[in-house]
Protein backbone atom coordinates (compact mmCIF):
# COMPACT_ATOMS: atom_id res chain seq x y z
CA UNK A 1 0.00 0.00 0.00
CA UNK A 2 1.52 3.11 -0.89
CA UNK A 3 2.00 6.66 1.14
CA UNK A 4 -1.10 8.82 -0.23
CA UNK A 5 -3.38 5.62 -0.14
CA UNK A 6 -2.81 5.14 3.66
CA UNK A 7 -3.19 8.64 3.78
CA UNK A 8 -6.66 8.94 2.24
CA UNK A 9 -7.30 5.27 4.15
CA UNK A 10 -6.75 7.20 7.56
CA UNK A 11 -8.11 10.31 6.23
CA UNK A 12 -11.32 8.94 4.61
CA UNK A 13 -12.67 5.87 6.01
CA UNK A 14 -14.95 4.90 8.61
CA UNK A 15 -18.26 2.90 9.33
CA UNK A 16 -22.07 3.53 10.30
CA UNK A 17 -22.04 0.26 12.33
CA UNK A 18 -19.53 -1.01 14.74
CA UNK A 19 -19.90 -4.78 14.79
CA UNK A 20 -18.06 -6.86 17.41
CA UNK A 21 -14.38 -7.69 16.57
CA UNK A 22 -14.19 -4.86 14.20
CA UNK A 23 -13.15 -1.10 14.66
CA UNK A 24 -14.77 2.11 14.04
CA UNK A 25 -12.18 4.88 12.44
CA UNK A 26 -12.95 8.59 13.16
CA UNK A 27 -14.81 9.86 10.34
CA UNK A 28 -12.84 12.60 8.73
CA UNK A 29 -14.74 13.05 5.44
CA UNK A 30 -14.97 11.62 2.46
CA UNK A 31 -13.96 12.17 -1.50
CA UNK A 32 -17.09 13.64 -3.72
CA UNK A 33 -17.69 12.75 -7.36
CA UNK A 34 -16.36 16.42 -8.42
CA UNK A 35 -12.90 15.53 -6.93
CA UNK A 36 -13.32 17.68 -3.83
CA UNK A 37 -11.89 16.61 0.01
CA UNK A 38 -15.08 17.12 1.99
CA UNK A 39 -13.12 17.28 5.34
CA UNK A 40 -14.63 19.32 8.76
CA UNK A 41 -11.49 21.99 7.72
CA UNK A 42 -12.39 22.61 4.26
CA UNK A 43 -16.66 22.26 5.42
CA UNK A 44 -15.80 24.96 7.72
CA UNK A 45 -14.65 27.41 4.91
CA UNK A 46 -18.45 27.78 3.68
CA UNK A 47 -20.19 30.56 5.80
CA UNK A 48 -23.14 28.26 6.04
CA UNK A 49 -21.89 25.25 7.84
CA UNK A 50 -19.20 27.73 9.78
CA UNK A 51 -22.78 29.88 11.13
CA UNK A 52 -24.53 26.34 12.23
CA UNK A 53 -21.95 24.57 14.16
CA UNK A 54 -21.38 27.94 15.68
CA UNK A 55 -24.93 29.01 16.85
CA UNK A 56 -25.78 25.27 17.53
CA UNK A 57 -21.96 24.91 19.81
CA UNK A 58 -22.30 28.61 20.91
CA UNK A 59 -26.44 28.63 22.28
CA UNK A 60 -25.81 25.05 24.05
CA UNK A 61 -22.73 26.29 25.86
CA UNK A 62 -24.53 29.72 27.14
CA UNK A 63 -26.69 27.54 29.07
CA UNK A 64 -25.67 26.99 32.37
CA UNK A 65 -24.94 23.04 33.25
CA UNK A 66 -26.82 22.04 37.01
CA UNK A 67 -26.88 19.15 38.65
CA UNK A 68 -30.27 18.69 40.86
CA UNK A 69 -30.88 16.23 43.89
CA UNK A 70 -33.97 14.50 43.92
CA UNK A 71 -35.74 17.35 46.33
CA UNK A 72 -35.20 19.54 42.73
CA UNK A 73 -32.50 21.78 44.75
CA UNK A 74 -29.39 22.48 42.79
CA UNK A 75 -26.47 20.01 44.45
CA UNK A 76 -23.96 23.09 44.71
CA UNK A 77 -21.78 20.96 47.21
CA UNK A 78 -21.30 17.77 45.03
CA UNK A 79 -18.16 17.20 43.79
CA UNK A 80 -19.53 16.99 40.06
CA UNK A 81 -21.17 20.08 40.21
CA UNK A 82 -18.35 22.51 39.93
CA UNK A 83 -16.85 20.30 37.04
CA UNK A 84 -20.00 20.29 34.90
CA UNK A 85 -21.21 24.08 36.23
CA UNK A 86 -17.62 25.92 36.46
CA UNK A 87 -14.70 24.48 34.90
CA UNK A 88 -14.41 21.17 33.48
CA UNK A 89 -10.69 21.12 33.17
CA UNK A 90 -7.61 23.14 34.07
CA UNK A 91 -7.36 24.92 31.06
CA UNK A 92 -11.35 25.71 30.17
CA UNK A 93 -14.38 26.84 31.34
CA UNK A 94 -17.69 25.10 31.42
CA UNK A 95 -18.70 27.45 27.93
CA UNK A 96 -15.09 26.63 26.10
CA UNK A 97 -15.84 23.17 27.07
CA UNK A 98 -19.26 22.52 25.93
CA UNK A 99 -18.47 24.55 22.75
CA UNK A 100 -15.68 22.11 22.11
CA UNK A 101 -17.74 19.01 22.44
CA UNK A 102 -20.90 20.37 20.34
CA UNK A 103 -18.66 21.30 17.80
CA UNK A 104 -16.79 17.78 17.58
CA UNK A 105 -20.52 16.29 17.94
CA UNK A 106 -21.64 18.45 14.69
CA UNK A 107 -18.46 18.12 12.44
CA UNK A 108 -17.24 14.56 13.42
CA UNK A 109 -20.36 12.90 14.97
CA UNK A 110 -18.55 12.15 18.23
CA UNK A 111 -17.30 13.77 20.97
CA UNK A 112 -14.96 12.51 23.79
CA UNK A 113 -13.44 13.73 26.76
CA UNK A 114 -11.17 11.95 29.24
CA UNK A 115 -12.80 11.15 32.51
CA UNK A 116 -9.72 11.56 34.99
CA UNK A 117 -10.45 10.17 38.35
CA UNK A 118 -9.18 10.62 42.41
CA UNK A 119 -7.05 7.10 43.09
CA UNK A 120 -7.88 7.57 46.40
CA UNK A 121 -12.18 7.61 46.06
CA UNK A 122 -12.33 7.47 42.36
CA UNK A 123 -14.28 10.87 42.30
CA UNK A 124 -14.25 12.91 39.01
CA UNK A 125 -11.64 15.64 38.88
CA UNK A 126 -11.72 16.76 35.99
CA UNK A 127 -13.02 16.03 32.28
CA UNK A 128 -10.32 16.91 29.24
CA UNK A 129 -11.65 17.37 25.54
CA UNK A 130 -9.56 14.69 22.87
CA UNK A 131 -9.51 15.03 19.38
CA UNK A 132 -12.04 13.08 17.45
CA UNK A 133 -9.87 13.12 14.90
CA UNK A 134 -7.46 10.87 16.41
CA UNK A 135 -9.86 8.26 18.30
CA UNK A 136 -10.77 5.10 17.18
CA UNK A 137 -13.12 2.88 18.94
CA UNK A 138 -12.71 -0.62 19.08
CA UNK A 139 -15.55 -3.18 19.86
CA UNK A 140 -14.09 -7.10 21.19
CA UNK A 141 -15.88 -10.36 20.36
CA UNK A 142 -17.67 -10.09 23.33
CA UNK A 143 -18.67 -6.81 22.86
CA UNK A 144 -16.41 -5.05 25.38
CA UNK A 145 -15.43 -1.47 23.55
CA UNK A 146 -12.30 0.14 24.10
CA UNK A 147 -10.53 3.46 23.09
CA UNK A 148 -7.29 3.58 21.20
CA UNK A 149 -6.27 7.61 20.74
CA UNK A 150 -3.22 8.64 19.42
CA UNK A 151 -1.43 11.86 20.59
CA UNK A 152 1.59 12.20 18.36
CA UNK A 153 3.50 9.15 18.35
CA UNK A 154 2.07 7.72 21.77
CA UNK A 155 -1.24 5.36 21.74
CA UNK A 156 -3.00 5.52 24.42
CA UNK A 157 -5.49 2.15 25.12
CA UNK A 158 -8.71 3.66 27.31
CA UNK A 159 -11.50 1.68 28.39
CA UNK A 160 -14.86 2.60 28.54
CA UNK A 161 -15.01 4.00 31.74
CA UNK A 162 -12.67 6.46 31.16
CA UNK A 163 -14.40 8.03 28.36
CA UNK A 164 -17.43 10.60 28.13
CA UNK A 165 -18.78 9.36 24.62
CA UNK A 166 -21.12 11.71 23.20
CA UNK A 167 -22.96 10.45 19.97
CA UNK A 168 -24.37 12.13 17.46
CA UNK A 169 -27.48 10.57 15.40
CA UNK A 170 -26.22 6.69 15.30
CA UNK A 171 -28.09 3.60 13.82
CA UNK A 172 -25.81 1.24 16.32
CA UNK A 173 -26.22 3.10 19.39
CA UNK A 174 -22.15 2.46 19.80
CA UNK A 175 -21.04 5.18 17.31
CA UNK A 176 -22.46 8.70 15.55
CA UNK A 177 -22.19 9.01 12.32
CA UNK A 178 -20.49 12.14 11.03
CA UNK A 179 -22.33 14.96 8.64
CA UNK A 180 -19.48 16.04 7.28
CA UNK A 181 -18.96 12.66 6.00
CA UNK A 182 -22.47 11.61 4.99
CA UNK A 183 -23.12 14.82 3.41
CA UNK A 184 -20.18 15.22 1.50
CA UNK A 185 -22.46 15.99 -1.60
CA UNK A 186 -24.29 18.79 -0.63
CA UNK A 187 -20.79 20.31 0.78
CA UNK A 188 -18.84 19.38 -2.03
CA UNK A 189 -21.76 20.90 -4.57
CA UNK A 190 -21.82 24.44 -2.69
CA UNK A 191 -17.91 24.45 -2.77
CA UNK A 192 -18.15 24.13 -6.41
CA UNK A 193 -20.88 26.78 -6.84
CA UNK A 194 -18.42 29.16 -4.95
CA UNK A 195 -15.84 28.09 -6.83
CA UNK A 196 -17.89 28.71 -10.16
CA UNK A 197 -18.78 31.87 -8.97
CA UNK A 198 -15.77 33.04 -7.91
CA UNK A 199 -14.19 32.49 -11.41
CA UNK A 200 -16.74 34.28 -13.13
CA UNK A 201 -15.94 37.19 -10.72
CA UNK A 202 -12.39 36.66 -10.94
CA UNK A 203 -12.88 36.83 -15.16
CA UNK A 204 -14.86 40.25 -14.41
CA UNK A 205 -18.06 38.82 -15.23
CA UNK A 206 -17.26 38.85 -18.88
CA UNK A 207 -18.10 36.17 -21.47
CA UNK A 208 -15.74 35.11 -24.08
CA UNK A 209 -15.45 35.13 -27.79
CA UNK A 210 -13.77 35.28 -30.68
CA UNK A 211 -11.62 37.64 -32.76
CA UNK A 212 -11.86 37.75 -36.71
CA UNK A 213 -8.89 38.95 -38.77
CA UNK A 214 -10.90 38.11 -41.84
CA UNK A 215 -8.73 36.46 -44.67
CA UNK A 216 -5.47 37.55 -43.00
CA UNK A 217 -3.41 34.73 -40.96
CA UNK A 218 -1.35 35.68 -38.17
CA UNK A 219 2.05 34.25 -37.46
CA UNK A 220 3.13 32.20 -34.44
CA UNK A 221 4.94 35.98 -32.75
CA UNK A 222 1.95 37.52 -33.69
CA UNK A 223 -0.69 34.98 -32.09
CA UNK A 224 1.73 35.24 -28.96
CA UNK A 225 1.90 38.60 -28.61
CA UNK A 226 -2.09 38.99 -29.03
CA UNK A 227 -2.53 36.11 -26.26
CA UNK A 228 -0.47 38.13 -24.04
CA UNK A 229 -2.42 41.28 -24.80
CA UNK A 230 -6.10 39.38 -24.11
CA UNK A 231 -4.72 37.79 -20.94
CA UNK A 232 -3.73 41.38 -19.48
CA UNK A 233 -6.91 42.99 -20.67
CA UNK A 234 -9.24 40.10 -18.81
CA UNK A 235 -7.28 40.88 -15.29
CA UNK A 236 -10.44 42.54 -13.07
CA UNK A 237 -9.04 45.77 -12.98
CA UNK A 238 -8.91 46.23 -16.67
CA UNK A 239 -12.93 45.52 -16.50
CA UNK A 240 -14.51 48.25 -18.28
CA UNK A 241 -11.88 49.55 -20.37
CA UNK A 242 -11.14 49.55 -23.97
CA UNK A 243 -8.81 47.40 -25.79
CA UNK A 244 -7.50 48.35 -29.47
CA UNK A 245 -8.06 46.01 -32.68
CA UNK A 246 -5.61 45.90 -35.17
CA UNK A 247 -5.59 44.85 -38.61
CA UNK A 248 -8.61 44.60 -39.66
CA UNK A 249 -10.14 42.60 -36.24
CA UNK A 250 -13.22 42.12 -35.74
CA UNK A 251 -15.18 40.63 -32.39
CA UNK A 252 -17.09 37.91 -32.90
CA UNK A 253 -20.32 37.70 -30.19
CA UNK A 254 -20.31 35.29 -27.98
CA UNK A 255 -23.56 34.56 -27.63
CA UNK A 256 -24.22 30.92 -27.85
CA UNK A 257 -20.87 29.90 -27.08
CA UNK A 258 -21.19 30.08 -23.35
CA UNK A 259 -23.70 30.37 -20.36
CA UNK A 260 -23.40 33.09 -18.41
CA UNK A 261 -23.95 32.91 -14.97
CA UNK A 262 -27.38 34.33 -14.89
CA UNK A 263 -28.22 32.00 -17.59
CA UNK A 264 -27.17 28.88 -15.23
CA UNK A 265 -28.80 30.37 -12.10
CA UNK A 266 -25.71 30.30 -10.24
CA UNK A 267 -26.89 32.14 -7.81
CA UNK A 268 -30.06 30.24 -7.37
CA UNK A 269 -27.85 27.66 -6.71
CA UNK A 270 -26.10 28.87 -3.94
CA UNK A 271 -29.24 29.57 -2.29
CA UNK A 272 -30.20 26.16 -2.51
CA UNK A 273 -27.02 24.94 -0.75
CA UNK A 274 -27.29 27.01 2.32
CA UNK A 275 -30.66 25.83 2.53
CA UNK A 276 -29.62 22.01 1.94
CA UNK A 277 -26.63 23.05 4.44
CA UNK A 278 -29.01 24.16 7.37
CA UNK A 279 -30.99 21.28 6.88
CA UNK A 280 -28.08 18.88 7.42
CA UNK A 281 -28.06 20.61 10.93
CA UNK A 282 -31.35 21.03 11.88
CA UNK A 283 -31.18 25.01 11.51
CA UNK A 284 -33.52 27.31 10.31
CA UNK A 285 -31.92 29.39 7.53
CA UNK A 286 -33.31 32.57 9.08
CA UNK A 287 -31.21 32.36 12.05
CA UNK A 288 -28.22 32.22 9.69
CA UNK A 289 -29.52 35.44 8.57
CA UNK A 290 -29.98 33.20 5.82
CA UNK A 291 -33.26 35.69 4.36
CA UNK A 292 -35.26 34.01 1.63
CA UNK A 293 -39.13 33.64 1.23
CA UNK A 294 -38.56 29.87 0.17
CA UNK A 295 -37.14 28.83 2.97
CA UNK A 296 -39.51 30.54 5.74
CA UNK A 297 -41.22 28.41 7.99
CA UNK A 298 -41.99 29.71 11.26
CA UNK A 299 -44.42 33.21 11.48
CA UNK A 300 -42.71 34.63 14.30
CA UNK A 301 -39.17 34.45 15.88
CA UNK A 302 -40.92 33.33 18.86
CA UNK A 303 -41.75 30.19 16.53
CA UNK A 304 -38.96 29.85 14.94
CA UNK A 305 -36.84 29.98 18.19
CA UNK A 306 -39.08 27.41 19.65
CA UNK A 307 -38.68 25.38 17.01
CA UNK A 308 -35.28 25.07 17.14
CA UNK A 309 -34.91 24.84 20.80
CA UNK A 310 -37.24 21.85 20.25
CA UNK A 311 -35.74 20.05 17.31
CA UNK A 312 -32.58 20.76 16.86
CA UNK A 313 -31.33 21.61 20.36
CA UNK A 314 -33.07 19.19 22.73
CA UNK A 315 -32.11 15.84 21.06
CA UNK A 316 -28.44 17.16 22.33
CA UNK A 317 -29.41 18.52 26.04
CA UNK A 318 -30.79 14.56 26.17
CA UNK A 319 -27.68 12.85 24.73
CA UNK A 320 -25.20 15.17 27.04
CA UNK A 321 -27.19 14.56 30.04
CA UNK A 322 -27.93 11.14 30.38
CA UNK A 323 -23.99 10.30 29.28
CA UNK A 324 -23.32 12.21 32.36
CA UNK A 325 -25.91 10.18 34.15
CA UNK A 326 -23.78 6.83 32.86
CA UNK A 327 -20.71 7.87 33.19
CA UNK A 328 -20.17 10.41 36.12
CA UNK A 329 -22.31 9.30 38.28
CA UNK A 330 -22.33 6.14 40.74
CA UNK A 331 -25.49 3.62 40.35
CA UNK A 332 -25.81 4.62 43.85
CA UNK A 333 -26.01 8.05 42.92
CA UNK A 334 -27.89 7.89 39.58
CA UNK A 335 -31.26 7.72 41.88
CA UNK A 336 -29.98 10.76 43.86
CA UNK A 337 -29.05 13.60 41.15
CA UNK A 338 -29.72 14.76 38.01
CA UNK A 339 -27.99 16.64 35.55
CA UNK A 340 -29.79 19.30 33.51
CA UNK A 341 -29.00 22.35 30.96
CA UNK A 342 -31.06 25.29 32.27
CA UNK A 343 -33.19 26.35 29.16
CA UNK A 344 -34.89 28.96 30.79
CA UNK A 345 -32.73 31.60 28.73
CA UNK A 346 -34.06 30.13 25.37
CA UNK A 347 -37.91 29.68 26.52
CA UNK A 348 -38.07 33.59 27.46
CA UNK A 349 -39.54 34.86 24.82
CA UNK A 350 -42.15 32.55 25.30
CA UNK A 351 -42.54 33.84 28.40
CA UNK A 352 -46.06 34.98 27.70
CA UNK A 353 -47.56 31.46 26.24
CA UNK A 354 -45.98 29.34 29.27
CA UNK A 355 -47.66 31.73 31.80
CA UNK A 356 -50.95 31.27 29.60
CA UNK A 357 -50.82 27.99 30.11
CA UNK A 358 -49.83 27.42 33.75
CA UNK A 359 -52.63 29.88 34.60
CA UNK A 360 -55.62 28.30 32.80
CA UNK A 361 -53.67 24.76 34.38
CA UNK A 362 -54.09 26.17 37.82
CA UNK A 363 -57.43 28.00 37.61
CA UNK A 364 -59.57 24.93 36.33
CA UNK A 365 -58.00 22.48 38.88
CA UNK A 366 -55.59 20.13 36.84
CA UNK A 367 -52.26 21.29 37.65
CA UNK A 368 -50.79 21.86 41.16
CA UNK A 369 -48.49 24.76 41.94
CA UNK A 370 -45.90 22.04 43.00
CA UNK A 371 -46.41 20.32 39.61
CA UNK A 372 -46.28 23.82 37.70
CA UNK A 373 -43.21 24.62 39.70
CA UNK A 374 -41.45 21.35 38.82
CA UNK A 375 -41.58 21.69 35.31
CA UNK A 376 -39.71 25.20 35.77
CA UNK A 377 -37.13 23.17 37.79
CA UNK A 378 -37.83 24.83 40.90
CA UNK A 379 -38.19 23.49 44.49
CA UNK A 380 -41.36 22.39 46.02
CA UNK A 381 -43.41 24.52 48.73
CA UNK A 382 -45.34 23.87 51.58
CA UNK A 383 -48.93 23.93 50.98
CA UNK A 384 -48.72 23.98 46.87
CA UNK A 385 -50.52 20.64 46.50
CA UNK A 386 -54.03 21.37 46.66
CA UNK A 387 -55.69 21.27 43.37
CA UNK A 388 -57.49 24.82 43.05
CA UNK A 389 -60.31 26.72 41.28
CA UNK A 390 -61.76 30.42 40.94
CA UNK A 391 -63.88 31.25 43.48
CA UNK A 392 -66.26 33.28 40.92
CA UNK A 393 -66.73 30.56 39.14
CA UNK A 394 -70.22 29.35 40.85
CA UNK A 395 -72.97 26.32 38.60
CA UNK A 396 -75.92 28.44 37.18
CA UNK A 397 -77.94 26.15 39.06
CA UNK A 398 -75.87 27.43 42.16
CA UNK A 399 -76.68 31.15 41.80
CA UNK A 400 -80.32 31.43 43.61
CA UNK A 401 -79.23 29.26 46.85
CA UNK A 402 -76.60 31.65 46.66
CA UNK A 403 -78.87 34.78 46.55
CA UNK A 404 -81.70 33.50 49.24
CA UNK A 405 -79.10 32.48 51.76
CA UNK A 406 -77.76 36.03 51.27
CA UNK A 407 -74.59 35.24 50.09
CA UNK A 408 -72.82 38.73 48.86
CA UNK A 409 -72.93 38.53 45.39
Amino acid sequence: MTFWSKLFGSLFSGTSRLNKDSQAEPQSGTMTASGNAITPETALKLSAVWACVRLRSQTIASLPMHLYDKDKQIASNHYLYRILHDSPNADMTASEFWESMVASLDLWGNAYALIVRNTRNNEVVSLDVLNPEHMVVKRSKTGVLTYLYRDRHILYNYAEDDILHIKGFTVDGLIGLSPIKYQSSVMGFQIDANTAANNEFKNGMKAGGFLKTGEKTLNDEQRNRLRQNLELFGQPENAGKFMVLEAGMDVVSSSGVRINPQDAQLLESRYFGIEEICRTFSVPPQLIYHSDKASSWASSLEGMNLGFLTYSLRPIFVRIEQAITKKLLTPAERALYKPRFSVEGLLRANSQGRAQFYTSALQNGWMTRNEVRELEDLPSVAGADALTVQLNLTPIDALGLATDTGTPQ
